[in-house]
């Protein structure tokens, strides 16, 4: 994006992120030193996302909290649930992080914010927007599993409706995140907590769920199979725990390490001939291992498109 075509995207007012702006201003100093009102626009871009307002205070709003506080961001959250002094809790919680306001009127979150994030279970919903009034420009991100834009649209109108999937571990700012449909101001945000993985096609996002919500947790309960196996041979529980994390971590980093080559590619490296990886690897195909694993994403995927 040359200066002029920045030029233009500004004057339409369209999204500009933090990094492309970078790339611009760098390429086109020149340009730049004869549109100063250009840098105020873009300023105000930047900053356009600090409010954000958080209707439902459960595990998934403490987890997406406890990530910003890291990420060290000066958001304002108003916190929006029925029990009052749950979301009163958890602003003492991190009131020193930045500054956040209770309420148990989802009305307020949504009048005194500029990004709504929708985190109550999926048969709340319904309830938690009710009666909402929102205004063209805001933005709603959902974090509520199965809700599909053609629900989320009219429940939100006219504000933009953003589906978004975290998981748990963006309290330690690790997490994928799932985003659908494009929105930069959106993924700047949750940029902040973990990899953002924007899907065009919508319906990508059941199978993305069932990957990076539901394959996320069945890996906590295959440490705990085998760490427990490794405590039954001897081996003291905190090292059998952290063998099964770092074995884990080993194999998640060689495979990011060779990018270059397939997984299939990289387990047949693995797998020498008589060896005990494969040995190991018959009795798991055999016995279903693998694919049951395939079966079960599957599963989550229909059960999640069927409603």
């Amino acid at each position: 994006m040359n200066g002029k075509t920045y030029a233009r995207t500004v004057s339409e007012e369209k999204t500009v992120t933090i990094k492309q702006f970078e790339g611009i201003f760098q390429e086109n100093p020149v340009f730049f030193s004869g549109h100063l009102h250009l840098m105020i626009d873009i300023k105000t871009e930047v900053k356009m996302i600090h409010k954000i307002g958080v209707i439902g205070v459960g595990h998934m709003a403490h987890y997406l909290l406890t990530g910003f506080a890291r990420a060290g961001q000066s958001f304002e959250f108003v916190l929006a649930d029925p029990d009052m002094d749950k979301a009163s809790r958890t602003c003492r919680e991190f009131d020193r992080h930045f500054q956040c306001v209770a309420t148990r009127e989802n009305q307020d979150a949504v009048d005194r914010s500029e990004l709504i994030v929708l985190a109550v279970r999926p048969d709340a919903l319904d309830t938690a927007l009710s009666g909402l009034v929102f205004k063209p420009g805001h933005l709603v991100a959902s974090v509520v599993a199965g809700a599909s834009l053609k629900i989320l649209g009219p429940l939100v109108f006219p504000a933009e409706p953003i589906r978004v999937l975290p998981v748990s571990c963006v309290a330690i700012n690790q997490s994928p995140v799932l985003v659908c449909p494009e929105n930069q101001c959106v993924q700047e945000v949750f940029s902040l907590l973990g990899q953002v993985h924007l899907l065009t096609d919508e319906n990508c996002f059941a199978p993305g769920t069932a990957l990076v919500g539901a394959f996320y947790a069945w890996m906590i309960a295959l440490m705990d199979e085998t760490s427990a196996w490794t405590q039954s041979k001897g081996i003291d529980p905190a090292m059998a725990r952290q063998l099964v994390i770092e074995t884990i971590e080993g194999a998640c980093g060689m495979a990011r390490h060779q990018e270059d080559k397939g997984l299939k590619e990289i387990w047949d490296t693995l797998a020498t001939p008589g060896g005990i990886s494969e040995h190991g690897a018959k009795i798991l195909t055999q016995k279903g291992g693998l694919t049951a694993w395939s079966d079960a994403l599957e599963s989550v995927t229909q059960k999640m498109v069927s409603g």
